[in-house]
């Protein structure tokens, strides 16, 4: 008899090499394969090139495909806590919207201002997951996934003619998203895989 593989329910094996079924363990994942200004980076990037006749030349095309195999993984994960109904369990002052533990890991590698959400309004910085509300309510995860090909086509083919998608409002939702998902780690997830994350 021959075994079965494990489910893959947020496709994570694809870029992480690894089958998480936590979608918290997603979000943690994901920041260790990457920090959230080379997500938003690697989405401006690739939108931009999508909007242009000029094919995506930034970085390696491997490592863009592989960041966007991560936000589809992330958008799955949205997509069961926005179901659960989850919301922040955190009550925060305005007075400590610049605390950095509430947005940067302790140790980050990189600059605090890269850590600091660009997009979000004061509520969804307070509570991420109305984002994901607001992420769904502007598409389902089909939707997601084929507008997300369509943005990678584009910007890989270097020819943006006939190009139907709405870009900006594709970055907007994108970012949000993924600036949602780091909170939500650095607030939320102590630890990846059973390890302690670094203080």
């Amino acid at each position: 008899m021959k075994n079965k593989p494990p489910k893959d329910p947020f496709d994570t094996y694809c870029w992480s090499y690894a089958v998480i079924t936590d979608p918290y363990q997603v979000f943690a994942e994901c920041f260790m394969f990457a920090d959230i200004g080379a997500f938003r980076k690697t989405i401006r990037q690739v939108l931009l090139s999508a909007a242009e006749d000029k094919v995506y030349k930034k970085e390696q095309p491997a490592s863009a495909l592989d960041l966007f195999k991560a936000i589809t993984s992330v958008i799955l994960a949205a997509q069961v806590l926005c179901r659960q109904k989850k919301t922040s369990g955190l009550k925060i002052e305005q007075q400590q919207f610049t605390d950095k533990r509430l947005y940067a890991r302790p140790g980050a590698c990189c600059a605090e201002w890269e850590y600091l959400p660009k997009n979000l309004s004061a509520k969804e910085y307070g509570d991420p997951y109305k984002v994901f509300h607001r992420f769904f309510k502007y598409q389902d995860v089909a939707q997601w996934r084929q507008s997300i090909n369509q943005a990678l086509g584009y910007a890989l083919a270097g020819n943006a003619e006939g190009c139907s998608i709405h870009l900006l409002k594709l970055y907007v939702h994108l970012t949000k998203l993924m600036e949602a998902a780091h909170l939500i780690d650095v607030r939320e997830v102590l630890h990846v895989d059973g390890v302690l994350k670094p203080a």
